[in-house]
């Protein structure tokens, strides 16, 4: 029997039938609106809020948006907004200029050890004598002159003391790094 009716039959009936029961509930339930709106009334749209007891006491008080109830909410401690010109990854300029001899310095003493670590090397391997030592350890200490008078000089240092095959004093040390 249904191969009788085309498609096109079958879309006009689909589309005038659902019409046809979308009309009628409209109707049912939005009735008042379509009257309201017929005869001219303008609808806010928002139900109007019931009245309370307590109305009266607080009339004074404006209802603004910016506190609730419970009052402002609080970040948790430690934690402040910032603006996108405060946020960055990178530290200040005047914390820089404090730390930067002091980064360069720890930098370069990796460096130094490994340069003294080649001359005891070459020591041991060609039975270099403590002339040879102050010769070769002048051009580290023209290399790194930043090290001179830190904490860094006494370390390496000791380090020079434990690992030179002869003996070296405090002042022959002081006057290797000048």
């Amino acid at each position: 029997m249904l191969k009788h009716f085309t498609w096109q039959q079958f879309l006009v009936a689909a589309l005038v039938l659902s019409s046809i029961w979308y009309t009628v509930v409209i109707l049912l339930f939005y009735r008042q609106r379509i009257q309201d709106y017929l005869n001219g009334k303008k609808d806010s749209g928002l139900p109007e809020p019931l009245g309370h007891a307590w109305d009266e006491e607080f009339e004074d008080e404006s209802l603004g948006g910016e506190d609730d109830l419970m009052g402002k909410s609080a970040l948790p401690e430690g934690m402040s907004k910032l603006s996108m010109a405060q946020f960055g990854f990178a530290p200040s300029m005047e914390e820089e200029s404090l730390d930067t001899g002091r980064e360069r310095q720890q930098s370069v003493v990796p460096d130094v050890l490994e340069e003294l670590k080649s001359i005891f090397h070459i020591l041991e391997t060609q039975q270099g004598t403590k002339q040879d030592f102050i010769s070769l350890f002048g051009l580290v200490s023209a290399k790194y002159p930043n090290i001179k008078g830190t904490s860094n000089q006494h370390a390496l240092n000791d380090y020079i003391r434990e690992n030179v095959l002869f003996p070296i004093s405090d002042e022959e040390l002081d006057n290797l790094w000048n």
